[in-house]
C-alpha cells in the first residue's frame, strides 16, 4: 500500500498548525505515510480557490511541509476548483496557485470535485486534471470525482455518464479517491473492493469517512477500525481516514487505523486501559461505536454523569456535548424527542 494516513477534508473544523504537527508525529509513530490537506473550512480551498493564500499562511505551510518531509510523510495538497470552472479563464489561475504551493516542495496535488451541488461534466473534470498534468509533468496528481461513492452514481456506477466520461478520459496513471458504496460506509467487502478496482482500472485510494462526524455531531466514534478486512486493504492503493477535526479524537482514530494497517490485534478496551482511562469510560464504549447502543440505561447514565462532573482530560472537552446529549436521551421522557435523536446518532 502506497498511501495511508490522514485526510483533513471535513466540514466544521479547521486545525491549527500545532494540531497538524501533532498529527504528523502520530503518523510517523504508526508508520502511516500520507496527509491530504483539503479542509472545507479553508476559504481558499474551494469557495475562493481563485484567490492566493496570504504570505503568512504560505510560510506556515512551508514549515509544516518541511516537518512532514523530515518524518517521511508525503503531503498531498488539495484544490477544489469545480465551481463554475471555465477552461478559457480559469486554467491559468489554477496553474498559478499550484505553482505557489509547489514552492514549498510539494510534489503531490489532488484536484477535488466533491460536493459541488451542481450538475457537471465528467469530461470537463477529467480535462482539468489532464491539463494540469501536461503543464506540470513533474507533479503527481490525484483526483476526487464528483460522484465519489456508489450511492451517488446516477443511475449506478456501471451506467453513470459522469463516471464513464471521467474515468475514460482521465490520464490512466491518476489515482482517484473513493468513499465506498456510500459517502459514509460502515463496511466494504472484498467483493466490493474488487468491483471498484475492476471498474476504474487505475490506482484507487479509499477515502474513509467511518470516523467522520460532520454529518452527525456531536456524536464521536472511538472504536477499532472496521471499514475493511485486512485482505481488502491490500487490494487498494491506499487507505486514509477523514475523521473529525477534533485533535484528541483524531489522534486516537489514527492509532486505530495504524493498528489495523500494521496488523496489530489490540482491542479498544485494552487500548484505553493502557491509556489509563477511567472505568466509567471503558464501561461506556458501546456508546462510541459506529452504531452505538444503550445497554443498561441506569448504569449508562451513572457513568456518563461521573465523566461529566469528575473526569478531567483533554478528550473530555471534545466529548462534552455528546455526553450531555446522551444524558438527555437517557433522562428524556418524550418518546418523539428520544426517537429523533436515536435516529440521528444511529443508536
Amino acid at each position: 500500500m502506497i498511501f495511508s494516513g490522514y485526510i483533513e477534508g471535513y466540514y466544521g473544523q479547521l486545525l491549527s498548525w500545532e494540531d497538524r504537527s501533532r498529527i504528523l508525529s502520530n503518523l510517523e509513530h504508526n508508520n502511516l505515510k500520507s496527509y491530504l490537506y483539503c479542509p472545507k473550512e479553508d476559504r481558499f480551498h474551494r469557495t475562493f480557490w481563485r484567490d492566493s493564500y496570504p504570505d503568512s499562511w504560505l510560510n506556515a505551510f512551508s514549515s509544516f511541509a518541511r516537518e512532514a518531509n523530515t518524518k517521511g510523510i508525503e503531503i498531498i495538497f488539495g484544490i477544489s476548483p469545480g465551481i463554475n470552472f471555465s477552461l478559457e479563464n480559469d486554467l491559468q489561475i489554477l496553474f498559478q496557485n499550484i505553482s505557489s504551493i509547489k514552492k514549498s516542495d510539494i510534489e503531490n496535488f489532488a484536484i477535488l470535485f466533491d460536493d459541488l451541488f451542481i450538475e457537471s461534466s465528467g469530461a470537463l473534470h477529467a480535462q482539468i486534471v489532464n491539463e494540469c498534468i501536461e503543464h506540470f509533468p513533474e507533479i503527481n496528481f490525484f483526483a476526487v470525482p464528483q460522484e465519489y461513492s456508489s450511492s451517488q452514481a446516477s443511475p449506478d456506477i456501471f451506467s453513470s455518464k459522469y463516471l464513464s466520461e471521467f474515468n475514460e478520459l482521465l490520464n490512466i496513471k491518476v489515482p482517484i479517491f473513493w468513499t465506498g458504496s456510500y459517502v459514509v460506509s460502515k463496511y466494504s467487502s472484498e467483493e466490493e473492493v474488487e468491483t471498484w478496482k475492476n471498474l476504474f482500472k487505475r490506482p484507487l485510494i479509499f477515502w474513509d469517512n467511518y470516523f467522520a462526524n460532520d454529518y452527525c455531531g456531536p456524536k464521536v466514534i472511538l472504536d477499532s477500525y472496521q471499514s475493511l478486512s485486512f485482505d481488502s486493504s491490500k487490494i487498494l492503493d491506499g487507505v486514509m481516514i477523514n475523521p473529525t477535526g477534533l485533535i484528541e479524537t483524531d489522534l486516537i482514530c489514527l492509532d486505530f487505523l495504524g493498528q489495523f494497517l500494521n496488523n496489530q490485534d489490540i482491542s479498544p478496551k485494552k487500548y484505553f486501559l493502557n491509556m489509563d482511562f477511567p472505568k466509567e469510560f471503558i464501561n461506556l464504549m458501546h456508546l462510541f461505536k459506529f452504531e452505538p447502543r444503550i445497554k443498561n440505561p441506569k448504569k449508562d447514565l451513572s457513568n456518563i454523569e461521573t465523566l461529566l462532573w469528575a473526569w478531567h482530560h483533554p478528550l473530555k472537552l471534545e466529548l462534552y456535548s455528546y455526553l450531555h446529549m446522551l444524558r438527555f436521551i437517557l433522562n428524556e421522557q418524550d418518546e418523539i424527542s428520544v426517537s429523533a435523536l436515536k435516529k440521528r446518532f444511529r443508536i
